[in-house]
């Protein structure tokens, strides 16, 4: 995340914006769409319990123009930076210096 954080305030990321982004599962900032918080929850529920995942948000992500394939890639995209960040933490990798 730190990396992330970086890379956007390089980019001219206000803190504020940052802050709003990494504050999931809050999301109360009125930069991101609906859509976008739509997905970043539903993504966060698909992290935390998937099996709480209700036809409703899939319903919600379709009103806004979500297809299955979309799903799926989002569901995809989620589980491969799960696994990732988890290999990452139990073997302690640190990130290489260049990108603090």
């Amino acid at each position: 995340m730190k990396f992330h954080a970086n890379a956007l305030r390089a980019e001219g990321g206000e803190v504020e914006e940052i802050h709003e982004i990494t504050g999931v599962p809050g999301l109360r900032g009125s930069r991101l769409s609906r859509r976008e918080t739509l997905i970043l929850q539903f993504c966060r529920q698909a992290a935390l319990d998937a099996n709480a995942i209700t036809a409703d948000q899939i319903e919600e992500l379709k009103a806004e123009g979500l297809s299955d394939a979309d799903i799926v890639e989002m569901i995809e995209t989620m589980s491969f930076t799960t696994a990732h960040t988890k290999i990452v933490d139990a073997l302690a990798i640190e990130a290489d210096p260049w990108l603090e």
